[in-house]
């Protein structure tokens, strides 16, 4: 029994150490509360051990006040970072709309200026509402209709060159055809040697022109334009470049690939040539 005990004892010695100090403090401040005037020899201690004493009951107090304190900066430091992060979030999308704003006006001169210095035919300006890769081998859609004066056949354009012509014109929309669509066909001459021919979408983002004979000469990389014969386009659009060309010594044509400006993808405001 006693041999337990005293293991006990040596295993909590620190809570039963912690048990007799705290009452020897209580004790020490009973007495000292009982006794109105105390200034004998024991007084020093028994104010050192009463302070003594204070501070340690007072440590847990002021450490729970601490972090009190800092989980409320903490709260208010969040608050701040979420004000912050919405403040950051509404400067990014002005920003955004900013540069859309810059690039979308970039584009209007641009169209500006092809209208006033190239293009001698009457316009009509619109915007491309259905836009996408996948679609521009097939078709889109501008904004404007036949109230607007829009017919079917007519050529677009944009800042960048020919886009494609009108097959179908609703009231206050119509659909179009881009120039990599099979089904459109348009004049066009080479920049560098002037030899004509016609181009006709093949689908797959390209185009081909042909009736440019074997004996005429074109060289991959020349710039192909509209020539302007047919109506549909003024002349002098860029339609895209060479990239490859095929002539067997049998062939009356040559077969040649045309690459279309880089821009016939990403434009938005666009020209419709009446």
């Amino acid at each position: 029994m006693q041999k337990g005990f005293k293991k006990f004892f040596k295993k909590n010695k620190d809570i039963f150490l912690l048990i007799l100090v705290v009452i020897i403090a209580a004790v020490i401040f009973l007495a000292h509360l009982n006794s109105k005037k105390y200034n004998g020899i024991l007084s020093g201690p028994i104010y050192g051990s009463i302070y003594f004493i204070y501070r340690i009951a007072d440590y847990p107090v002021k450490l729970s006040s601490n972090i009190f304190s800092n989980y409320i900066d903490l709260i208010s430091i969040k608050k701040d970072n979420k004000i912050l992060l919405k403040q950051n979030n509404i400067l990014k999308e002005k920003l955004y709309k900013l540069n859309t704003y810059k690039v979308e006006n970039s584009e209007l001169r641009k169209l500006l200026n092809l209208k006033r210095n190239i293009i001698s035919k009457k316009t009509i300006s619109a915007v491309i509402t259905i836009h996408g890769i996948q679609s521009w081998f097939r078709s889109f859609y501008i904004n404007k209709g036949r109230h607007s004066g829009i017919k079917i056949g007519e050529g677009i354009v944009s800042d960048s060159g020919v886009i494609g012509r009108i097959i179908k014109a609703g009231r206050y929309y119509s659909k179009a055809i881009a120039i990599t669509n099979p089904k459109c066909a348009f004049s066009v001459v080479d920049a560098k040697t002037g030899v004509v021919g016609i181009a006709k979408g093949i689908g797959n983002g390209y185009l081909k022109i042909k009736f440019i004979f074997s004996t005429q000469k074109a060289y991959i990389g020349d710039t192909i334009l509209t020539s302007g014969l047919g109506g549909v386009f003024t002349a002098g659009l860029p339609v895209g470049h060479i990239v490859k060309i095929t002539s067997k010594p049998n062939d009356i044509f040559k077969k040649i690939i045309v690459e279309p400006h880089k821009n016939l993808f990403n434009s938005k405001n666009v020209l419709i040539e009446r």
